[in-house]
């Protein structure tokens, strides 16, 4: 029996897959994981948006990090609009001296996927693309011109209802490339046959494994010769709603392209070809609802009105994230100087409950690194994009609140370093006037993995007046981290103001994993409505 006219027609099954009734976007089993298509389809109305990094632990450099993002758009339950892109800019690492140079991969576009068929626990939609690829590097002879060429992809992607939990997916499909980038052999024409299965044990929870099988083909990624090979493309992760709109992917890839002509693309053997990621999703909009009420957050008390104390607290500190998230609607702006040619500028925003997105413009500080790590983006301008996702929040009966951020970035001065960072803070108030963060960090650029774990204390002797002090300890074996600084809040205004001194290269990301040799002063004005 064919379902009848309420969103979300591939998910609503009256027999196996009931479990699924009544969810958002985030929650149902997924459209798509990255550009691996499934039979299904968002509910009517909906919006899904992703984002996502990804890289390799090996080689001499990142070498392997690919940035990128998606977004869906359900106009109704059977037809829905696709953006998408990816960036690299790094070696490729394929084991010969011209995959030693900087290439720079690019590809983005917009797709259309339709549904065929949704009837007895088996679903089948149509996906296609049209997309630009641009390449440019000593690899394909074309460094500082770059050639920008058409590409495409077909896809028929079913999914079959075995379970509650369980569904399969077969998706064959062709990614349509250049047969020749500059007069330099690419991958051409590749059909590919792609499977994947999904197990979604309790709601927010799904772990997921894909693989693409490429045929009649000269090759998909390159060859330690520098020529062309064939292998299969996989991906294995799981992804964890953290509120009902928004989830967290942790995901392994041998995948290079993250867009669907590209997607059938994998990394060199020569690269340590296993690429370790993270991707965060959010569903501004959830579509056509097929219960009453979507909740924002899954805390079993409503929600409370938030006092201007909590306001203040998920500021952070000097150089410790906060472990809350800005309240829904509220954004951030803050603007720091500091001897020593330091400039920073963060701007942060939370389109939802327990959900932020950062973006930090920073210059760093030329020379003077403490540690053995190489000091990185020196006197340069660079930037870091990502979020932070609340985990517990002490507010709601959580021993402590916590958060995972992610931030990825480089510098704009070519050729350019990338940066994936990741922290997860931690904070205990034991009162309104006193509160303690634990906050550990990890960071990996050129060959350095950096990992680092700081706390920091803060006292709040006058309602206006906040005294911080923290210390972090790195693994590179260098001077400990330290910061000690005072902030003061214009009573009834939006408009703060932290005076401090740090031996921190900066004061986001990984600035504030690298000491200096000498110690920093500077000023921060922020605007928080």
């Amino acid at each position: 029996m064919t379902t009848g006219t309420r969103s979300a027609e591939a998910q609503v099954l009256e027999g196996p897959g009931a479990l699924f009734l009544d969810q958002t976007p985030i929650e149902m089993m997924a459209t798509n994981y990255s550009s691996f298509e499934t039979g299904y389809l968002l509910p009517k109305g909906a919006v899904y948006l992703q984002f996502g990094s990804h890289q390799t632990l090996g080689g001499n450099s990142t070498g392997t990090e690919v940035y990128e993002g998606r977004a869906d758009w359900a106009i109704t339950d059977r037809f829905q609009v696709s953006a998408f892109g990816h960036v690299f800019d790094d070696p490729p690492l394929c084991g010969t001296a011209l995959c030693d140079e900087n290439l720079t991969f690019m590809a983005g576009g917009g797709g259309v996927k339709y549904s065929l068929l949704d009837s007895y626990g088996l679903s089948m939609a149509a996906f296609g693309s049209l997309e630009g690829v641009f390449l440019s590097g000593n690899l394909y002879e074309n460094d500082g011109d770059g050639t920008l060429n058409l590409a495409g992809s077909l896809q028929l992607p079913i999914s079959l209802t075995v379970t509650d939990s369980l569904r399969l997916h077969v998706t064959p499909g062709v990614s349509f490339l250049p047969d020749s980038i500059n007069g330099q052999p690419y991958f051409g024409t590749v059909p590919y046959l792609g499977a994947g299965l999904t197990w979604q044990p309790v709601t927010g929870l799904q772990s997921y494994a894909t693989v693409m099988l490429p045929y009649a083909t000269d090759g998909n990624t390159l060859s330690s010769s520098g020529g062309l090979e064939t292998k299969p493309v996989w991906m294995a992760g799981v992804k964890l709603a953290v509120t009902p709109k928004a989830a967290v992917d942790i995901f392994a890839t041998n995948g290079w392209g993250m867009t669907p002509a590209t997607s059938i693309i994998a990394f060199p053997p020569e690269s340590d070809d296993i690429a370790y990621g993270v991707r965060l999703s959010y569903t501004p909009f959830v579509g056509t609802a097929t219960r009453d009420v979507y909740f924002d957050s899954y805390r079993v008390d409503m929600l409370s009105p938030v006092t201007d104390l909590e306001l203040r607290q998920q500021i952070g500190g000097i150089t410790l994230q906060s472990a809350d998230t800005l309240t829904p609607g509220r954004f951030l702006v803050e603007a720091g100087i500091g001897d020593r040619d330091f400039r920073d500028i963060h701007l942060a925003f939370s389109p939802d409950q327990d959900l932020q997105l950062d973006a930090i413009f920073s210059q760093y500080p030329a020379g003077g690194a403490a540690g053995k790590a190489r000091s990185v983006w020196n006197d340069e301008w660079s930037y870091m994009f990502g979020g932070k996702l609340r985990l517990m929040d002490q507010k709601y009966g959580d021993l402590f609140s916590l958060s995972a951020q992610v931030l990825a970035g480089r510098d704009f001065k070519k050729p350019t370093t990338g940066i994936l960072y990741g922290a997860l803070p931690a904070s205990l108030a034991f009162s309104d006037r006193a509160s303690v963060t634990l906050e550990s960090k990890f960071a990996a650029y050129d060959s350095e993995r950096l990992w680092a774990v700081g706390g920091g204390l803060s006292v709040r002797p006058f309602r206006d007046l906040e005294l911080l002090g923290e210390v972090t300890a790195v693994s590179d074996g260098g001077d400990t981290i330290w910061s000690a600084g005072a902030r003061y809040n214009l009573n009834g205004t939006p408009f703060s103001a932290d005076v401090y001194a740090t031996n921190a290269t900066g004061l986001h990301g990984v600035g504030t994993m690298l000491a200096q040799d000498d110690p920093r002063y500077g000023l921060t004005l922020r605007f928080a409505y």
